[in-house]
């Protein structure tokens, strides 16, 4: 099993020199690859541009790959992405970068647009493809082409509704999923997959699966589930916009209450759309509780045949470092392959 992380939203913006220093010692400790989340700081979230960090963490590591998770369309013009990309590749971790992209939620809901439809995510995905490439596109109606020759840069895409990760299926060298791991989500997730890659005659498996959950480890059992639902409700929010997709029927009342009641504009750590998480949606995102309760979890999902794991955290700096630590005494002698 490999394990990366994602760097994602603070509760407030960690000096650049304690910020490497993190990212550093996750690379030392073994996690593999590294993903900067990308979005706007207009709200309780503390973000900074994930292609400055990238360039960054990049220079101040050497092994472990570098890439986002996720940027999206509308925010992001395939051009500039393309380059973006093609030059940290380029000039500060080459072979080591990969571009995680997805349709957009807090990103673009914060800025009054959505999330892009299957149609402009295809466009989308084909245009930084071509690009990267150095072959002639075309997007929203412009002919162009870059002077990148970038073919080895993978692009993984973030999917949670059954048509997106079929799309993924189809065209992506990657497929980050952010629905849960639970086993009726990794079935579902696996079939609408398999789906995709069949329609593009490719060979079952040929996008692998970052199964992209989040993180939180205590003594206390019932203070780390409780403290880790302010940090799921975007995650939760996201994917339940999309549909209640494997959601059992005894849990589909909470859900549907969850989308119907949840509150926009309030994200991040003082959100008061924690009080609408229940414990279904704690199991079905998170991996969390005592150190055991996460090692047991861990071994659920590889013996359910994950390989690849995303690891998202709580907002503050000092509990990422506990668990990093934690995860790497525990979790990583038992489980994990590196290298990306």
């Amino acid at each position: 099993m490999q394990i990366g992380l994602r760097i994602g939203p603070q509760n407030e913006f960690t000096p650049i020199p304690e910020y490497l220093k993190f990212v550093q010692r996750a690379e030392a400790l073994g996690f593999d690859p590294l993903l900067f989340s990308d979005t706007v700081s207009l709200s309780h979230f503390h973000l900074r541009d994930p292609f400055v960090v990238m360039a960054l963490a990049a220079g101040a590591t050497g092994r472990a790959g570098i890439g986002t998770g996720v940027t999206v369309p509308f925010i992001r013009h395939p051009a500039v992405v393309a380059n973006a990309f093609g030059s940290i590749d380029d000039a500060i971790a080459p072979r080591r970068t990969f571009l995680g992209v997805g349709s957009g939620d807090t990103a673009v809901y914060l800025l009054g647009k959505r999330a892009a439809r299957l149609a402009e995510m295809r466009e989308y995905l084909s245009a930084i493809r071509g690009l990267l490439d150095g072959e002639p596109v075309t997007y929203e109606g412009a002919r162009m082409r870059s002077n990148w020759r970038k073919p080895h840069v993978p692009i993984c895409l973030a999917a949670d509704g059954p048509k997106i990760l079929a799309v993924a299926g189809e065209l992506a060298d990657a497929v980050i999923l952010g629905a849960g791991a639970t086993p009726e989500v990794i079935e579902w997730a696996r079939g609408c997959i398999a789906e995709g890659e069949a329609r593009a005659g490719r060979e079952p498996g040929h996008a692998p699966i970052w199964f992209d959950f989040i993180v939180s480890v205590g003594e206390d059992r019932d203070a780390v589930r409780r403290a880790i639902r302010a940090r799921l409700c975007n995650r939760a929010n996201h994917n339940f916009r999309m549909g209640f997709h494997a959601v059992p029927e005894e849990h589909l009342p909470d859900v549907q209450a969850f989308r119907e009641n949840y509150d926009e504009s309030d994200v991040g750590h003082k959100t008061k759309n924690a009080s609408l998480i229940t414990d279904y949606m704690v199991d079905r995102f998170a991996v969390v509780g005592t150190p055991n309760d996460v090692v047991a979890r861990f071994e659920t999902l590889h013996e359910m045949g994950v390989e690849k794991v995303i690891v998202a955290m709580p907002f503050r700096l000092e509990e990422r470092y506990e668990i990093i630590e934690t995860l790497a005494r525990e979790v990583l002698p038992r489980f994990a392959e590196t290298g990306a």
